[in-house]
């Protein structure tokens, strides 16, 4: 099983993918909140979107614009490219709350 500082690094690296220009572009209005969960190492990631940069912390937060659950196996295969998102979604391995065009845009982020 990953540990909790692989899945922080993992999500470290994806959030930084945003300040590649052609997504910073994309993000650059995108001003949202999002708590990822991982049931299986009892770990919160808070991602705070703002002006076209993101910013990832260990720990909750209260009343985000969007939710993740999963477990540290799926996230890391979805960030390694082994797993895509959308599969992952429809097989029930992550859930997802929260307005439908936000998360969708969040997809640009999970690729390999």
């Amino acid at each position: 099983m990953p540990t909790n500082e692989e899945v922080i690094a993992a999500i470290q690296r994806m959030v930084a993918k945003i300040e590649t220009p052609k997504l910073q572009k994309r993000f650059a209005e995108f001003n949202r909140t999002m708590l990822m969960t991982y049931n299986d190492l009892d770990l919160h990631i808070t991602i705070k979107f703002e002006d076209g940069k993101a910013v990832a912390t260990e720990g909750s937060l209260n009343a985000p614009d969007m939710t993740v659950t999963t477990d540290s196996k799926t996230i890391l295969s979805i960030l390694d490219g082994s797993l895509s998102a959308m599969r992952a979604f429809m097989t029930g391995k992550i859930k997802a709350d929260g307005p439908a065009r936000d998360l969708m845009k969040l997809q640009h982020l999970l690729k390999a």
